[in-house]
């Protein structure tokens, strides 16, 4: 019980955090769908170490990468001015598979899941962590899937994929996850 009700303040905590310090305010005040995906994007980037062959410098940037049609439209902009253990994070944007550049983050947009397989299959073996909001993106071989509970936005994290790759994820994000096989 106790554990549980750990997970629970962390996760009320993290969320709070985010809505609470986040640079992804609308005009209204309120917070969007996509701004709080977009600011889980920033934060997982920030509890996931990668190794060191992924970049070329110390100094490299974090990359991600958004494949298909960008939901995230200026939400993402704020997170180009933001650092993460001394580097900057780089936004790129691909319309399709062929156009996609070495990156670390790979967001896979709702657009491509007829190009699903074959998009995870070129991540394989690479140390880039695979972010979609594509139903069951997690166990159809994906990293972390967005799910939505109720009003909340949750995520679910295919670990053995992870590790597969050689990235290194936060027991504090884990913890907040629901863990999933493919």
């Amino acid at each position: 019980m106790k554990r549980k009700f750990s997970i629970f303040l962390m996760l009320f905590g993290l969320i709070f955090l985010i809505t609470l310090y986040s640079p992804f305010s609308s005009q209204a005040g309120e917070t969007s769908e996509n701004e709080v995906k977009a600011a889980y994007l920033f934060n997982f980037a920030k509890f996931v170490e990668w190794p060191e062959r992924a970049f070329a410098s110390k100094t490299s940037p974090i990359v991600l990468c958004i494949l298909g049609d960008d939901p995230f439209g200026e939400a993402l902009a704020s997170l180009e001015m933001k650092k993460i253990k001394g580097r900057s994070i780089t936004v790129s944007r691909a319309n399709n598979k062929e156009q996609v550049k070495p990156c670390h983050m790979l967001y896979v947009s709702d657009s491509e899941k007829k190009e699903l397989s074959d998009v995870l299959s070129k991540s394989d073996n690479k140390p880039c962590l695979t972010v979609s909001s594509i139903d069951n993106f997690a166990s159809k071989g994906g990293m972390i899937g967005f799910v939505r509970k109720g009003k909340n936005i949750r995520f679910e994290v295919n670990l053995d994929k992870i590790k597969r790759v050689e990235l290194s994820v936060s027991s504090r994000l884990l913890n907040l996850a629901q863990i999933v096989k493919e």
